[in-house]
């Protein structure tokens, strides 16, 4: 069903049942002067006594719906508020996030600004620069060992 349809319903029913109670109220006035004459009848006493029922049953019944109403209005205030919690719970840790991002590209900028404008630890230096010799004594030792085959064998007689 629509919920077009229902709202037509439930705004029907509404206003009948204000037409029903605005019919029972006059009709208490009424009853309610009688009696305060004194001139109330048996039939009008019954009357009386079923409208008031009528108007406790409604009460007691609007009662019930307002209490549920309330204890639902709470329920949703509070996961309104957990939602609020978890919504700057969240926020606090990217923002914390974003700061620890913040860092890391500065020392990764310094770092980078350092490799380009440092000159090499001696450390650095000293492994390169025995790299080095050391390639040239390989060299050094290659070019001993094949060197009898860059010259030219004689020719047997």
């Amino acid at each position: 069903m629509g919920a077009h349809l229902m709202a037509r319903r439930t705004m029907a029913e509404r206003k009948r049942r204000a037409a029903a109670r605005a019919d029972r109220r006059g009709v208490l006035a009424h009853l309610l002067s009688r009696s305060d004459r004194g001139v109330i009848t048996d039939a009008e006493r019954g009357l009386l006594r079923a409208h008031v029922e009528a108007e406790l049953r409604e009460a007691d019944e609007l009662r019930r719906t307002v209490a549920g109403q309330q204890t639902l209005v709470q329920r949703q205030a509070r996961q309104l508020a957990a939602a609020h919690d978890a919504i700057r719970e969240a926020e606090q840790h990217a923002a914390d996030l974003a700061e620890q991002l913040r860092a890391y590209r500065a020392v990764e900028e310094q770092r980078q600004a350092d490799r380009v404008t440092r000159r090499p630890s001696l450390a650095e230096w000293w492994t390169a620069t025995a790299a080095e010799r050391r390639a040239t004594h390989i060299r050094a030792f290659l070019d001993e060992q094949t060197a009898h085959l860059d010259t030219p064998t004689p020719e047997q007689p």
